[in-house]
């Protein structure tokens, strides 16, 4: 597998919110596809496989790494975590883990979203 992504940070959460980089000068995007996320996911070691993105899971993806990315920097600063990046975060947290089942044929279904 080709890597696209570069892991330095030691934390999963923390390598997501660098997908950003330079973020202060000319904001290098290493997320700009849906495919890209599932490459990121997928090389980042946390699944073995992925089902394709939606766009919609793209926003939503980067909706959260964005508030990852102001939380770690409220925290480091000494401040109070935002009250609307908590909840970013916070709201994929609350749901269901995914559940992967296998049909008769051995084929696998993936769980329907809620």
């Amino acid at each position: 597998m080709t890597r696209n992504h570069i892991f330095v940070c030691g934390d999963p959460a923390l390598g997501f919110a660098a997908t950003l980089r330079a973020r202060r000068s000319s904001r290098i995007e290493a997320l700009t596809t849906p495919k890209q996320l599932g490459a990121w996911y997928l090389e980042s070691g946390l699944v073995d496989s992925v089902t394709p993105s939606t766009e919609a899971d793209f926003e939503r993806a980067r909706a959260v790494r964005e508030a990852l990315y102001r939380l770690v920097t409220d925290g480091r600063r000494g401040r109070p975590y935002d009250g609307t990046a908590l909840a970013v975060v916070n709201d994929p947290a609350r749901r269901p883990a995914a559940q992967p089942q296998l049909t008769g044929p051995g084929r696998r279904r993936p769980r329907k979203r809620p």
